[in-house]
């Protein structure tokens, strides 16, 4: 089981993942929706463990395209789980590996349209750059949390 490395919530439920993370496709796709579903800001709740390790393990071994096998497209939850991941603490080094990470997505589909041919490659990167673009927001407004706090703290001296 994995404990948990500094009061970080559901260390059982992100051994799971961890294990699912390590499976075969099917497993890899239901490992990262977990992940979109479960790394949402929550104040009210210790953070889940850091899953930026296992959602780029995922995509590193699919060589940055993780694909539904019926569609061929990309699989969303590959998109999903790095922007939850993301945006989960808004941490300004957490929306850097995002964007990172969907850039690399984005690159992956680029070759395989140059390559290849690629029916859904529009459909595909107008989700990566909506990805893209969720992460770009929760920047944002992390800059806005920190302008405020500073403020507050600022006024309160």
């Amino acid at each position: 089981m994995t404990e948990p490395a500094g009061g970080e919530s559901f260390p059982e439920l992100f051994g799971v993942v961890q294990d699912y993370a390590r499976g075969d496709h099917s497993h890899q796709v239901k490992a990262l929706r977990v992940i979109s579903a479960a790394y949402l800001p929550l104040f009210e709740v210790p953070p889940m463990p850091d899953a930026k390790r296992v959602v780029e393990d995922v995509l590193r071994a699919n060589d940055f395209l993780l694909t539904d096998p019926e569609s061929g497209g990309l699989e969303p939850a590959a998109v999903d789980a790095v922007v939850s991941v993301a945006t989960s603490r808004l941490d300004e080094e957490d929306l850097k590996w995002g964007a990172g990470c969907l850039l690399d997505v984005m690159d992956a589909l680029r070759q395989r349209a140059l390559t290849e041919g690629y029916e859904t490659y529009v459909l595909d990167a107008e989700d990566v750059l909506d990805g893209l673009e969720s992460i770009l927001a929760a920047d944002i407004v992390e800059d806005a949390i920190e302008d405020a706090i500073e403020d507050a703290l600022e006024g309160g001296v």
